[in-house]
């Protein structure tokens, strides 16, 4: 039976590749109200970006909710579960893991699931094959694709096109963020270090996560927090919220300055 009292967020990414997925994590934590169910789930890295970031590219997803779990611990949040994704990508029953199982038993007890996607979509494909009804059930927001392009052309949709092709293809409502929309959420590197890492205890983890890059990264002036702009479409209707039809490709319509701005300002008040 739904439970008409509240709604189900997923938050679906990539943790254990770039730092900003925890970044985007922890602000959409702080974040949800108390009428919201947070489940976390996790997905793969490319294995030749894994390889070159000196990660095992068996065991990404499980990273990812190590670090996850971490967040939540700092955070001092309970009853939000972190549920492993595929290791793996593709539209293969290996993909049909622990993660996907989970996005549709618990969307299946709600009226409205909201799903919001920073990396490659190989749960949300696999929870679509073992549910197709969960389609009808969710709208999906992807950080995903170029402006002319869905499932091409970016990280995210072309570490797994058949994933990316087949959730597009299934009707489920979409918004998507392209690469030209997140690519604006810069931040300066002594922001990182000067305003993140001296909030809290949480900004000083997250500032050490952005700041630990791989050795083929030259750390430069700006650091780019992408899925950030998945904090702007959390159900809500307060300033930051942005409320955009299904089927809309986002463009200059998320303020990733005013976003910063809150982050720190959830930060303070929860005091941890």
């Amino acid at each position: 039976m739904a439970n008409t009292a509240g709604e189900l967020l997923v938050v679906d990414n990539d943790f254990g590749g770039d730092p900003d997925g925890l970044v985007s994590l922890a602000h959409i934590l702080l974040r949800s109200g108390p009428g919201m169910t947070v489940l976390v789930t996790t997905s793969p890295l490319d294995p030749g970006l894994a390889e070159a970031a000196g990660a095992d590219p068996a065991t990404t997803a499980g990273r990812g909710a190590d670090l996850a779990e971490q967040l939540l611990e700092l955070m001092r949040i309970s009853g939000v579960r972190v549920i492993t994704g595929a290791e793996a990508t593709g539209i293969t029953p290996e993909q049909v893991s622990p993660a996907a199982r989970a996005i549709t038993e618990e969307s299946s007890r709600f009226e409205r699931t909201t799903i919001l996607c920073g990396g490659p979509l190989t749960n949300i494909a696999a929870a679509l094959r073992l549910d197709p009804p969960l389609a009808r059930r969710a709208m999906l927001v992807w950080v995903g694709g170029t402006l002319a392009e869905a499932d091409r052309g970016e990280y995210n949709s072309d570490t797994d096109l058949e994933a990316a092709r087949e959730v597009v293809a299934s009707g489920m409502p979409l918004v998507r963020i392209p690469s030209e929309e997140y690519s604006r959420m810069t931040i300066p590197v002594h922001a990182v270090k000067n305003e993140l890492a001296a909030e809290s205890a949480v900004g000083s983890w997250l500032a050490e996560r952005l700041l630990d890059v791989p050795p083929f990264v030259q750390l430069g002036a700006t650091l780019t927090l992408g899925d950030s702009v998945l904090v702007a479409f959390l159900p809500g209707v307060d300033a930051l919220a942005r409320q955009v039809a299904p089927g809309t490709v986002v463009h200059n319509q998320v303020d990733g300055a005013a976003l910063w701005d809150d982050l720190m300002r959830q930060l303070v008040a929860q005091g941890s």
